[in-house]
């Protein structure tokens, strides 16, 4: 073949040139087919990957809760403990000074004075004189707690058979359970005022110095309750008060906490409908997909802070508080009725005679001060309230250094997970 005839054939529109470019295109077609093969398999692999990371090593939401319902309840038992363990020696040294009559004890009574108070308890009696009657608050609170539960179970079916057969009955089975609920203060009474004998007594004038005498004196305070005892009346002078008073301070309680919570609640549920509907709003644009994921991650959310971490604090602070205005509110009438009790036990170096509750306020704002002697030891009160708002804040702290060691790699909330997840859907 002649050069000329060679050129020819590779000249453009050749049938060689033809056979050349289909050639090469069915190449470049079955890379092309290769490459977006690999691209595929390479997706699924990532794919995979990351669900491993975002599903698989991610606890169930039931294992976060019980977790976090575990923690919850260490932590609320905890800060129970705590409180009446440290706030104990300051409750017991404002009690001594609210029970002795004291003349003008308003302007000694600082917050110093009662430091210097509970100093001196330590270093007469050391650790014990600190805490005495410790553990009769907690069987008063026990009984009263069992004694309760179990009234209200039994009444409760009472009420509503007697319901069932005449609204008068009904109402007539309601006074009967609200006037047994109050007779278990007849053995609440002389355990309470016994406790309070072992607070005010000194170390050179006991009038219980072992278990016998306590439950000496218990059994006499118990009999004083029968109308024939001699001890009948004065006995009747502090005890309904008492009663009285633990039933207004009781109901103020529960109103103060059940307002101040509502309150609580009500400001976290606007915060979070404002910011789920925002984030609504932005979803929408992306489409129903997004809208959906959103709504299931916030009812994820709030089943999560329902758990038994995320509720105690609110609980415990609204506690607190409500306890700390109830207290402040009942102290006036909290130092009559101590007076009262301590009558007649002993503990007194000059004994008082107040012939009744009335006659107690009389001479107490005319002999110690007028309204500043119904304020004994109210520094002390103020160490008490100092002492509720830093284990309020070591509880808050405790809070939060469990929820952030729940956080660690392997929880659903991980920042690993969340990237994962998100990265998921952008595969997807």
């Amino acid at each position: 073949m002649t050069l000329s005839a060679y050129l020819g054939l590779l000249s453009l529109g050749s049938t060689i040139q033809t056979r050349y470019n289909a050639e090469c295109q069915e190449e470049e077609q079955h890379e092309l087919d290769a490459l977006r093969a690999m691209a595929q398999h390479i997706s699924a692999a990532e794919i995979d990957t990351v669900s491993a990371v975002s599903i698989h090593h991610a606890p169930s939401e039931r294992r976060v809760e019980v977790r976090e319902n575990i923690t919850g309840v260490v932590l609320a038992i905890g800060t129970m403990i705590a409180n009446y363990s440290l706030c104990f020696p300051i409750v017991a040294a404002r009690h001594r000074l609210q029970a002795l009559p004291t003349i003008h004890s308003y302007s000694r009574d600082t917050p110093l004075y009662g430091m210097h108070v509970i100093y001196r308890a330590y270093k007469h009696g050391g650790i014990r004189r600190l805490y005495p009657g410790f553990g009769l608050g907690l069987i008063g609170q026990t009984l009263s707690a069992a004694y309760e539960s179990g009234l209200n179970q039994i009444m409760l079916t009472v009420i509503i058979s007697a319901n069932r057969s005449s609204s008068t009955l009904g109402t007539c089975a309601t006074w009967l359970a609200k006037g047994l609920a109050l007779l278990i203060n007849i053995p609440l009474y002389p355990l309470y005022r016994n406790a309070l004998i072992l607070r005010v007594q000194q170390s050179n004038q006991r009038v219980i110095s072992n278990a016998h005498d306590f439950m000496r004196l218990y059994k006499r305070d118990l009999r004083a309750f029968w109308p024939g005892n001699p001890r009948h009346g004065q006995l009747l002078n502090g005890f309904i008060p008492s009663c009285l008073l633990n039933l207004i301070t009781e109901k103020m309680l529960i109103y103060i906490y059940r307002h101040i919570f509502q309150s609580f609640a009500s400001n976290n549920n606007t915060s979070s409908n404002d910011n789920s509907g925002e984030n609504t709003t932005t979803n929408n644009t992306a489409g129903s997909t997004s809208t959906t994921s959103l709504s299931s991650s916030n009812a994820n959310k709030k089943k999560r802070e329902a758990t038994v971490l995320h509720t105690f604090y609110p609980e415990i602070a609204c506690g607190v508080i409500s306890s700390i205005i109830t207290r402040v509110a009942s102290y006036p009438l909290e130092t009559v009725i101590y007076k009262l009790m301590v009558q007649d036990t002993g503990v007194l170096a000059v004994n008082t005679d107040y012939s009744s509750f009335f006659d107690c306020v009389k001479r107490t704002w005319q002999e110690e001060g007028g309204w500043k002697a119904f304020y004994p030891g109210w520094g002390t009160g103020v160490l008490e309230i100092g002492m509720g708002y830093f284990i309020l804040e070591a509880s808050w702290w405790a809070y939060r250094a469990s929820q952030w060691k729940l956080q660690v790699p392997g929880t659903s909330d991980t920042r690993t997970v969340r990237k994962a997840r998100k990265l998921r859907e952008r595969l997807l």
